[in-house]
């Protein structure tokens, strides 16, 4: 008899109707839960309305359906018909059930098997399969122990339910997964006399649930552990007293241009590379995991990893350090490293994740490219950063923050041609701070596009004010400048201070533009149609800026302070400016020299062409209403003896 979901009567051989006494049209069993019979995996022992005592089995399938069988232990003298029909239909029952149906002797001797069990086994018929079965019993499972499981689960709870397990084909003794159902079957006394059960094919099951753990154990990219698998392992160490263990975190430190330069494949490549490096610093037994984009993790356990915890850290970032070749191109990365032992700087998971964290924050803060042990002083200093970082916040909508400018002379007029804006923060405890005391934490905070935004507003402002031959230049940082909105900002700057464009200058340096360069383009070539001037910052210092000047429409270059300095003791440093100079001036660029100190310094600067210059002689970053004074804007002949030679202004466009 086959049972719905409700308990309704799907189906009912002739058998089953005479021995349950149903009439045609019944759909319901008489005098029976039905409900309580589907959900039992054991039996029923009853007298049934024909006069014979049977033992009732329930067999769960699939979509809630349920098999009912019959098993007459005694019946009256008429009654063997019924038993003859009550038998045919449970073998039809057991040919046509489209799950594995079994019957065995308590010792596990199978007695019966449907088609689909001996299909499942590599045979046509049952017939087949309990022959082979008979002649070479073989092991089922695979794992020994899953027998004494499953004994102990029908003699202890009356049945089994969906246990799974590998097994063998009888036949060709490959290994595939099942989920199974089994009950006792008892006589008229309760004596349980066989074991029945059902069979179903779970490979596919287990593979999805395998193929789900791995996506969540392992990194698809890198074959490193997922941040789930390490966080587990961390938690399993950390709950155990007794353990010790040294966790690394490492951040690439230059990821993001290879991503930008090179493309994501490229990225990619990278990552796999820097976790397999990995994994032969950390040596067996260790946990690598990538935590996220170009984060990842070491976990190493026992006292000796603890004792040489500065000699690893020293070798990633050693190996971290070496090129990755990536089809003809040198992808040079380099990492920082954050260390914290458990238990000597921790005593839980979140602390030790904290504390390494501060250390990777202290490695950065130091220089990157290099590691940096946790020690505690470091929460202090962290303790003090978020406060600055609370200030900075309030800060910024308190209005504290102010600009200062530095005079940019210019040679040919021997006067002041324009200023530098430079951020200081008017702080109500600490005083005035320089850019060095809260950059860094305005990066890290994500605060930089804000301040940046404020400072070209301001500075349009202020400047607009001043005689139409002064201009300004403002510096613009990574996060600014990667913004969408950047363009907007300065045209709305522009529009409502009422700013003539040529008079605002953007200094970028080659890290601001070192982004994609589709992306560069078109926030460059934006800039300049709304007519603002360019200037790159820096120049000299990096690797490609001569081919920014190629590609790029600046109107000025800034030679950076550390060529200038070493002008009179370094012959170096002044070939490096002539040829500045005479490369800018062949392109039709302004030169602007930083850090001019000395009167030395201006008149060799003068002589070899240089049109601009800026630096402490001719005056320090002053507030606004102190640099545009008269005094500030005189002319400045005595600082600059002999000749002046013609240039470009400074916030002209090249011809």
């Amino acid at each position: 008899m086959l049972l719905g979901a409700d308990g309704g009567i799907l189906f009912a051989n002739a058998a089953a109707r005479e021995i349950f006494g149903l009439a045609p049209e019944d759909r319901r069993l008489p005098d029976l839960n039905p409900v309580a019979v589907q959900d039992a995996v054991s039996e029923a022992r009853m007298e049934m309305p024909s006069g014979a005592a049977v033992s009732l089995s329930a067999m769960p399938l699939d979509g809630g359906l349920t098999v009912i069988t019959a098993d007459l232990q005694n019946a009256r003298s008429d009654g063997s018909s019924a038993l003859f029909q009550a038998e045919a239909g449970y073998a039809s029952l057991f040919d046509n059930a489209i799950c594995g149906i079994y019957r065995d002797r308590l010792d596990g001797t199978p007695v019966r098997a449907n088609r689909a069990l001996a299909l499942l086994n590599g045979y046509e018929t049952e017939e087949e399969f309990l022959s082979a079965a008979a002649a070479d019993p073989g092991n089922w499972y695979v794992d020994p122990n899953r027998s004494k499981e499953f004994h102990r689960l029908i003699k202890s709870a009356g049945g089994v339910r969906d246990l799974v397990s590998e097994v063998y084909r009888h036949r060709t003794r490959e290994t595939f997964w099942i989920t199974e159902n089994a009950w006792f079957v008892r006589d008229a006394n309760g004596k349980p006399v066989y074991i029945e059960g059902t069979i179903q094919d779970a490979t596919e099951r287990v593979q999805g649930m395998a193929a789900i753990e791995r996506q969540a154990n392992t990194d698809l990219l890198t074959g490193a552990a997922s941040r789930f698998h390490f966080l587990n392992t961390l938690n399993a160490i950390t709950r155990d007293a007794g353990s010790v263990c040294v966790l690394f975190t490492i951040d690439l430190d230059k990821f993001k241009e290879v991503n930008d330069l090179l493309g994501h494949a490229a990225g990619d490549a990278v990552l796999k590379t820097v976790a397999s490096r990995l994994r032969a610093v950390a040596g067996p037994g260790a946990t690598v995991a990538r935590l996220g984009g170009d984060e990842f993790a070491v976990l190493v356990t026992g006292s000796a990893a603890a004792i040489k915890a500065d000699f690893t850290a020293a070798e990633i970032v050693r190996t971290l350090k070496v090129p990755v070749q990536i089809g003809g191109h040198s992808a040079a990365v380099g990492a920082s490293v954050g260390v914290a032992c458990y238990p000597a700087h921790a005593a839980d998971t979140t602390e030790l994740l904290s504390h390494a964290d501060m250390a990777l924050y202290r490695a950065k803060a130091n220089g990157r490219n290099g590691a940096c042990m946790f020690d505690h002083t470091m929460k202090t200093r962290l303790q003090l950063r978020l406060s600055l970082e609370k200030e900075l916040r309030e800060a910024i909508s308190a209005d504290e923050l102010e600009l200062y400018y530095q005079p940019i002379i210019e040679t040919a007029a021997n006067a002041t041609a324009g200023y530098e804006a430079l951020m200081r923060w008017n702080h109500p405890h600490r005083g005035f701070l320089q850019p060095a005391h809260f950059i860094q934490v305005a990066e890290d905070a994500g605060l930089m596009k804000d301040l940046g935004d404020w400072a070209i507003r301001r500075a349009c402002r202020q400047i607009a004010l001043l005689p139409d031959r002064l201009g300004v230049a403002v510096n613009v940082s990574p996060s600014q400048f990667r913004s969408s909105g950047i363009v907007e900002v300065v045209r709305r700057a522009l529009t409502e201070t009422g700013l003539s464009p040529s008079r605002l200058t953007l200094e970028l340096t080659e890290t601001v533009i070192l982004t994609s360069e589709s992306i560069a383009t078109r926030v460059i070539d934006d800039l300049l149609s709304l007519g603002v001037q360019l200037a790159l910052d820096d120049f000299g210092t990096g690797y490609s800026s001569l081919s920014y000047l190629q590609r790029y429409a600046f109107s000025k270059v800034k030679i950076d302070r550390s060529f200038v300095a070493g002008i009179a003791a370094k012959p170096a440093n002044l070939a490096i400016i002539r040829a500045i100079v005479k490369l800018a001036g062949d392109l039709g660029i302004a030169v602007v020299a930083e850090g001019v100190e000395t009167e030395a310094q201006a008149a060799t600067l003068r002589a070899e062409g240089c049109g601009f210059l800026q630096g402490f002689l001719f005056g320090k970053p002053m507030p606004y209403q102190d640099a545009t004074t008269e005094t500030a804007l005189r002319s400045l002949k005595d600082a600059l003896p002999g000749p002046a030679p013609s240039a470009p202004g400074p916030f002209q466009k090249r011809a």
